[in-house]
């Protein structure tokens, strides 16, 4: 019964599903692309006894003992974006911070990889992001910062927190649909 009086929902959701895109994933292989901050680019892998990433902008290069395996190609992208976010990430809640008309800093920020969620905020102002936004343009990184910031304010999802994210990030909800196809 429950089914039947739910099935046009399930049919309009199963085909909003299927309509929606999604991101290529990371191919970890030789010539192989990788997004990161908004953009595929190809990779260059080299043998090496150092495991070293870098980018010129145009290409992601990895060193590391076994290229040829794409397991061990991920483990040193995954790192370098835990390094890249931690740089990245203080810098860009200080520009989203700026958008408040008064000033509201977390306690703490952390990186981790997450599975489930791009970020999340504890009642104790502490706001941990996901590394794997590192694969996602500025903006939408942006977004997941303003909402981080918004919860210290607003804990809970209710009218005076969207009113908040409306003044700060008018844009968040494309945004948030960009981050969706991005990642």
């Amino acid at each position: 019964l429950f089914l039947c009086k739910k099935f046009d929902w399930i049919i309009a959701a199963e085909s909003e599903l299927a309509s929606r895109t999604t991101a290529p994933r990371n191919d970890y292989t030789a010539g192989g692309k990788v997004s990161y901050l908004g953009r595929r680019m190809p990779l260059v892998l080299a043998k090496s006894r150092f495991n070293v990433v870098e980018t010129d902008n145009t290409s992601i290069y990895v060193s590391c003992t076994n290229p040829s395996s794409p397991v061990a190609v991920e483990k040193q992208i995954i790192h370098w974006y835990r390094r890249q976010a931690e740089a990245l990430f203080p810098e860009r809640i200080q520009v989203v911070g700026g958008f408040f008309t008064s000033r509201i800093d977390p306690s703490l920020v952390t990186v981790r990889k997450m599975k489930a969620r791009w970020g999340s905020c504890s009642s104790a102002g502490e706001i941990c992001l996901n590394l794997l936004l590192m694969k996602a343009g500025l903006p939408q990184i942006d977004f997941v910062i303003a909402h981080e910031l918004c919860h210290l304010r607003h804990f809970a999802h209710n009218g005076r927190f969207y009113a908040l994210m409306d003044e700060v990030m008018p844009d968040w909800k494309e945004q948030e649909v960009l981050l969706g196809q991005a990642v």
